[in-house]
């Protein structure tokens, strides 16, 4: 519901009815036009120190028309505040789907990661560089369609100059070599769409590590496991175009356009009526199906009975890595109640670090208003959900929501700076 302490209404002649999301910047809305009809998006920015970066996120969205990049409407303003009435997408953000179904398969994955090709080829032919091309920034709809919602630090050849010298720019997991050099490029963009391809296939992060050095340090090396040794069954569209994506040198990386005649263009289907990602059924084979699972539900059960409580796993041993990955092959069921951190009870216990890479002033703020200073390690068991806020003086505020997972140990966060 809106936030007790707006006064904002109505912005451009949409209703606002409820708060979808908020950080330290601003808020967003899910609002309504009733002379249009139509559903929206609002994002009302509070913070004036960043107006400009605002309207240059209004200007490069409203500049791009393409089917898997969400549409702005309008850039208005209440008051003295900037506002962006953008298209409101139903559906499930990646990071959800992910964190619901712990991996994706071969055919999900690609149906994915074409459409986001598509739109970063349109973007990357109009020079438009993403710069934040994660899980996080992308919604699936219910017929499978894909997204693009965030264009808060985008950048083409007319965008002014609006972060310091220094600081990087990105999420830190996502990041290309290069960035970390301040020397961004488009294949940057391709780089990290390459990571969120390994994400969703495996499960697991390319590049992962307890402290944010390590964490570098790999990714500048391109240190990683084979996602087919991982993904036996991998498809080679997807194996190729990892592989091609995550070179370190960007001249030897592959550009949008290549990727997007690696993956191949969505076929043509002979009506209308679209295929969901999700599910699939047909009549004619509703009744028998449920009738054969049924018998092997039977069988399965009793075989469960009889064998031993025990939990298989396999050794995966990185050529490029000094150390041994363990892989639990046993799915993790997710969870959506929220906890708070505790202590570890047990070995059994997982922990997770949070850590800022830019601000050494960094606390954690847990929403009971209790905070730890950065970097903080958080115990519990796999599907715990934490809600926390990320405030350091100087830096603008950044809420977020992690869940332990058995698929990455730690979450660096670059903050943004005031008045940059």
């Amino acid at each position: 519901m809106r936030k007790p302490d707006s006064p904002i209404k109505e912005v451009a002649g949409y209703h606002l009815a409820e708060c979808i999301g908020s950080g330290g910047m601003g808020d967003v809305y899910k609002a309504y036009n009733s002379f249009l009809n139509r559903f929206a998006a609002v994002k009302i920015l509070y913070q004036k120190e960043f107006a400009e970066r605002f309207k240059n996120e209004a200007y490069i969205q409203s500049s791009v028309n393409h089917p898997n990049i969400a549409r702005l409407y309008e850039y208005a303003a209440y008051g003295d505040k900037p506002c962006i009435v953008m298209e409101y997408v139903e559906g499930e953000s990646l990071d959800a789907l992910l964190r619901r179904k712990g991996k994706l398969s071969n055919e999900e994955t690609e149906n994915i990661i074409r459409q986001i090709v598509s739109a970063l080829a349109y973007l990357h032919s109009n020079g438009i560089m993403h710069r934040d091309i994660k899980p996080q920034n992308f919604k699936i709809q219910f017929d499978g369609t894909v997204k693009m919602l965030d264009f808060g630090i985008a950048k083409n050849k007319y965008t002014p100059k609006l972060t310091q010298i220094g600081f990087v720019v990105g999420t830190m997991e996502y990041l290309a070599p290069e960035q970390f050099q301040q020397q961004p490029e488009l294949k940057s963009d391709v780089w990290a769409l390459g990571v969120m391809a390994y994400e969703l296939l495996t499960g697991y992060m390319p590049f992962d590590a307890s402290n944010p050095v390590t964490l570098r340090s790999k990714i500048t090396k391109g240190t990683f496991t084979n996602p087919k040794i991982l993904i036996p069954d991998i498809s080679e569209k997807l194996l190729i175009l990892i592989d091609k994506s995550l070179r370190i040198n960007p001249l030897h990386r592959i550009s949008a356009a290549e990727m997007e005649a690696v993956i191949g263009k969505k076929k043509q289907q002979t009506n209308s009526t679209p295929i969901p990602l999700f599910t699939s059924s047909y009549k004619k084979w509703l009744l028998p199906g449920i009738a054969g699972f049924g018998i092997l539900f039977f069988f399965g059960l009793l075989m469960y009975n009889n064998m031993p409580d025990k939990t298989d796993k396999k050794i995966v041993n990185e050529d490029s890595v000094s150390k041994t990955q363990i892989v639990d092959d046993k799915k993790n069921s997710s969870t959506d109640t929220i906890v708070k951190a505790q202590p570890a009870a047990d070995i059994n216990d997982k922990k997770i670090i949070i850590s800022a890479l830019n601000a050494d002033n960094a606390v954690l703020i847990f929403p009971d208003g209790t905070s730890q200073p950065l970097p903080y390690e958080m115990h519990g068991k796999d599907g715990d959900l934490f809600h926390f806020t990320i405030h350091a003086d100087g830096y603008v505020d950044r809420q977020e929501e992690v869940q332990i997972t058995p698929h990455r140990t730690s979450y660096p966060y670059n903050l943004v700076k005031i008045n940059n």
